[in-house]
């Protein structure tokens, strides 16, 4: 991570929460980080010092101006003016991080040994909601490997509750 991506998003957080426009602004850098990952040659473009500014903000303008948010526009035609393009995706990421912080948003991955059911995965939400405080918005995976049981990966903590791992402290005890 870069500090000037990280102060971007500062910048572009602060000025999207005096706005009132948090939400929108996020849901259109969304969907701009997704549109980038597919075309990064356009970030290139953008940074391309053989092109003239002017036409490179000419194709910013008429990409983005009337389809996103202004400030969300004005801030990417700032990063393009500066020729800090390059660091939209750490900008990107930095900015999801505060809104998800602000807004007390929790991702967990939740992996199971078989598919689990509505009933299963509104407990388990419902309990990491407890432990956190947070809203949780989970991500489901099932890996056989496990045997059975559930392994919960959420704010950079890791909770195992598989039968591989019960196994495992069975065999140390006995060993």
């Amino acid at each position: 991570m870069t500090n000037v991506g990280r102060e971007y998003a500062i910048a572009l957080f602060e000025a999207a929460y005096d706005d009132g426009s948090l939400d929108a602004v996020r849901e259109d850098l969304t969907e701009i980080r997704k549109l980038l990952k597919k075309e990064p040659d356009y970030i290139s473009f953008l940074m391309n010092p053989g092109i003239p500014k002017e036409e490179r903000l000419d194709s910013l303008s008429e990409a983005f101006e009337d389809n996103v948010e202004d400030l969300l526009y004005s801030f990417l035609a700032v990063m393009a003016t500066n020729n800090h393009m390059n660091e939209f995706f750490t900008a990107a990421k930095e900015f999801e991080k505060m809104y998800e912080d602000y807004k007390k948003i929790s991702f967990a991955v939740i992996t199971s040994a078989v598919k689990l059911t509505d009933e299963e995965k509104r407990k388990i939400v419902t309990r990491l909601r407890k432990v956190t405080g947070k809203a949780i918005s989970p991500i489901y995976k099932v890996d056989e490997s496990i045997i059975g049981g559930i392994t919960v990966t959420c704010d950079g903590k890791f909770f195992d509750g598989s039968v591989v791992r019960n196994l495992k402290n069975i065999k140390e005890v006995i060993s």
